[in-house]
């Protein structure tokens, strides 16, 4: 499924997003994230590579991401694979959120935990006030 342009310029307006992934127990595991649209059809983001969310996508590739602003919000559902790190979309990313005035001096930081992408391609979008 490919985003429509006022999606795609929604997804693009600096927001957080919200992950969904499923748990061993069929619960529903949820983090903040910083992500990065990368086509009209994924999503990327980072995370460390043995948190909980790594482990239910590696177990479960199907996930969900919302990003919200106010009343509008867009969710897309689709499948992730988990990745190894991409330095250049964790710099990209970074930029996005800190803006260059803070970007190096974030990315300089020891990392605490090993790295991982992950990349969505999406299947499903719905939302509303993003047409």
């Amino acid at each position: 499924m490919m985003l429509n342009e006022t999606q795609c310029v929604y997804l693009d307006e600096v927001h957080y997003g919200v992950v969904g992934t499923l748990n061993t127990d069929g619960s529903i595991q949820q983090t903040l994230i910083w992500y990065l649209r990368e086509t009209s059809d994924t999503i990327a983001f980072g995370l460390a590579v043995h948190s909980i969310k790594a482990r239910n996508l590696r177990r479960n590739p199907h996930c969900t991401l919302t990003v919200s602003s106010g009343a509008r919000y867009l969710t897309v559902a689709g499948s992730a694979v988990v990745l190894p790190a991409e330095p250049e979309l964790r710099r990209r990313t970074a930029l996005r959120y800190l803006g260059p005035e803070r970007v190096e001096e974030w990315l300089a930081r020891p990392a605490t935990f090993e790295r991982a992408t992950v990349r969505i391609t999406i299947n499903k979008v719905y939302g509303q006030g993003v047409a």
